[in-house]
């Protein structure tokens, strides 16, 4: 192959590659071979390439064969290759082939080695000197012919197997020959790739059907997946002139990559299917020569033997047989002789052509590389131009959405602000109005409940905003819902009882069972409110101790200060202190606290008029109550005990203390009893 001129070094230094390369094969050098030696081109041989260049005058611009020259030299080697392969079918199936003469000659000879064996030693039994001495020559003369049949059968053999495998390559190359010819020629077999496709699919197990089926669905699951993200993508796109005109760039530059690497890879498996032949033909030149070998050895071995065996005076007819046998040797030798010069041809006409592959496969190799370079440099402004980073694109991002994305951030803000504006509202309306408690136990309450309300439209407006957020910049919010929904559902159920806490403590807020300092009592624990939260309340008992009770155990609860408190007196008189002067006393103390300026406040209406509760064994009990504020009913009470010890004493009026009453009989004639009262201490 001719090399046109070219001013680029680097195709001079692959032209003389090639050049080297060339020689190299013509010499009988392997590829491995090859590709060492390419290591080692010298300037001298650039310099040799440069002179063969500016003479040859029937090469390309592009250092490769025209299109036609390769056309022509495609199809020569196709007919060629052809006619070799039906040749070598026809010998493969001839049966006067070397293989078959082979076979029978060694056949014959080792079944006439087994009747002289027999004769032999039927002489051996008769006893017979003479006889068996000529039989045991013939047998040696008969093993040496044997064992030269059975060493050109061996070599038949190999050369047989080597004879399949020289047919599978030559096929292989004339198909890849052939896909060469229809890739210049434009006419490329689709039908038949799609009937070979099927018949592989044929010949497939079930299972790997099965599972090719399947990988195949999931394949196409796949793609249907990037096929629909790539038409969201382009349709984005459409509107980018830019990015669209390097996108059809970059599809055009890796259109011409492939079709290079294909090209590259094509001359690839034509070099190697040549390479294979090279190889497969010089094993079968070692074996004709192995062969010639033999059948010289053969030859001579007949000759001498026949002239031995005239100097015995043997038979015409062995003599017959002998010169047949060494004629045959001889023929073969011949052909033998024949087909090493057929084949040292062929040797050369393929090393010839796989020189000129390795050379265009060469060029190719650069080319190719050159194509990819120029593919991926226009996958790179491509990815430039879609890069979401990138200044120009980061505009154009802001310019689509930043409009958008600043009056959602905004609207949440500005929602917030009201619901907080009408949040603080309703803690004024709550603590400015008439219901039970101070304006200032009112007005907690009220911004407790307020708190929560706001809490939770807070979260609701920012959860809000912040999901058209991801929306708007492109995320994928079902999915996102999806998890927190999941991990809601996780964390419900994992704290289900702190929540019940805090939703038992926000109801008794709103109905406002409670409040702080009132005294109540939850189950068996009673006391003073001191704490109010959404999840506990905290009470502390007489005794001083502080319980903590989680909103969401409280089943019922005992209010003794709910609205207004109650102050209950009970007083014990004797017996004989006149119930009216008593009532009378009381009456006058209950006005007396009614209008005194500490007391008087706390209390919400005037006493009741004292009244006999119980008559007991030594004393009668008058209850009365009066209505005070809440939690006020104590300090009520103590004022009131006092002040009465202090009138009763005053006005002389006896406590009731304890009365026991001894009776004794006396005897006959004497009174029935005698009764002595006394004063018992408590």
């Amino acid at each position: 192959m001719r090399l046109a001129p070219h001013s680029s070094p680097v195709f001079i230094r692959y032209a003389s590659i090639g050049i080297v390369l060339s020689s190299l094969i013509l010499s009988g050098s392997s590829i491995p071979t090859l590709l060492a030696n390419s290591q080692t081109i010298t300037n001298a041989e650039v310099v040799a390439v440069e002179q063969v260049t500016d003479t040859d005058e029937e090469s390309s611009q592009d250092g490769k064969q025209t299109a036609a020259s390769r056309i022509a030299d495609l199809m020569d080697t196709i007919e060629e290759d052809r006619k070799q392969l039906a040749k070598l079918e026809a010998e493969l199936d001839d049966p006067q082939s070397e293989y078959g003469k082979a076979e029978r000659s060694f056949h014959e000879l080792k079944d006439e080695m087994e009747k002289l064996l027999e004769k032999l030693e039927i002489a051996k039994k008769s006893d017979n000197a003479s006889e068996t001495e000529r039989l045991t020559r013939e047998s040696e003369s008969l093993e040496r012919q044997r064992k030269l049949a059975e060493d050109r059968f061996d070599l038949a053999i190999e050369s047989r197997q080597t004879l399949r495998d020289e047919i599978r390559t030559l096929k292989s190359k004339l198909k890849n020959d052939q896909d060469a010819l229809d890739e210049l020629t434009g006419d490329k077999p689709e039908e038949a790739a799609k009937e070979q496709a099927e018949l592989s699919m044929k010949e497939g197990t079930k299972d790997r059907s099965e599972d090719s089926s399947r990988e195949s669905s999931e394949k196409s699951k796949e793609e249907e997946a990037t096929k629909k993200d790539s038409e969201e993508v382009d349709s984005s796109e459409k509107d980018d002139a830019v990015l669209m005109e390097a996108k059809a760039e970059a599809e055009e530059k890796e259109q011409e990559a492939r079709e290079a690497e294909e090209e590259t890879q094509s001359l690839a498996a034509r070099m190697a299917d040549i390479q294979k032949l090279v190889n497969q033909e010089q094993k079968e030149l070692t074996l004709i020569r192995k062969r010639a070998d033999l059948a010289s050895a053969e030859h001579i071995a007949l000759t001498e033997e026949i002239a031995k065996r005239r100097t015995e005076n043997a038979t015409p007819a062995e003599l017959t047989d002998l010169q047949t046998a060494a004629s045959d040797a001889n023929q073969r030798l011949i052909k033998a002789r024949s087909e090493i010069a057929e084949i040292s041809d062929r040797l050369n006409d393929h090393r010839a052509e796989l020189a000129s592959l390795q050379s265009e496969h060469i060029v190719s190799l650069h080319e190719a590389k050159l194509k990819q370079e120029e593919a991926d440099n226009a996958e790179s402004k491509v990815e430039a131009l879609r890069n979401p980073f990138a200044l120009r694109n980061i505009l154009q991002w802001l310019l689509d959405h930043g409009v958008r994305l600043l009056s959602i951030m905004i609207g949440m803000f500005v929602v917030n602000r009201i619901a907080s504006f009408f949040a603080h509202r309703s803690v004024r309306l709550v603590s400015s109005g008439t219901g039970r408690g101070s304006k200032l136990e009112r007005e907690n309450r009220a911004r407790t409940l307020v708190g929560v309300f706001q809490n939770a439209a807070t979260v609701g407006i920012f959860v809000t905003g912040i999901l058209m957020l991801l929306e708007e910049v492109g995320a994928n919010i079902t999915v996102l819902m999806g998890g927190v929904a999941v991990i809601g559902l996780a964390v419900a159920f994992g704290a289900q009882n702190l929540i019940k806490d805090y939703f038992y403590g926000f109801v008794m807020l709103l109905e406002n069972q409670y409040m702080l300092n009132d005294t109540i009592q939850i189950g068996s624990v009673s006391g003073q409110v001191e704490r109010i939260t959404l999840r506990m309340t905290v009470l502390r008992d007489a005794n001083g101790v502080v319980h903590f009770i989680p909103n969401g155990t409280i089943n019922s609860v005992s209010n003794e200060t709910h609205g207004w408190s109650r102050a209950v007196c009970e007083i014990s008189i004797g017996y004989e202190e006149s119930v009216d002067r008593v009532t009378a006393i009381l009456n006058e103390l209950a006005t007396e606290m009614r209008s005194d300026p500490t007391i008087g406040p706390m209390l919400l209406e005037d006493p009741k008029t004292p009244a006999i509760d119980l008559l007991g064994e030594s004393a009668i009990r008058l209850k009365t109550s009066v209505k005070t504020l809440p939690n006020k009913h104590g300090t009520v009470k103590q004022e009131w005990l006092r002040r009465i010890q202090a009138k009763f004493a005053e006005q002389g009026v006896a406590p009731a203390y304890p009365r026991q009453s001894l009776v004794f009989e006396s005897k006959e004639g004497s009174s029935p009893f005698q009764q002595n009262s006394f004063r018992r201490s408590a």
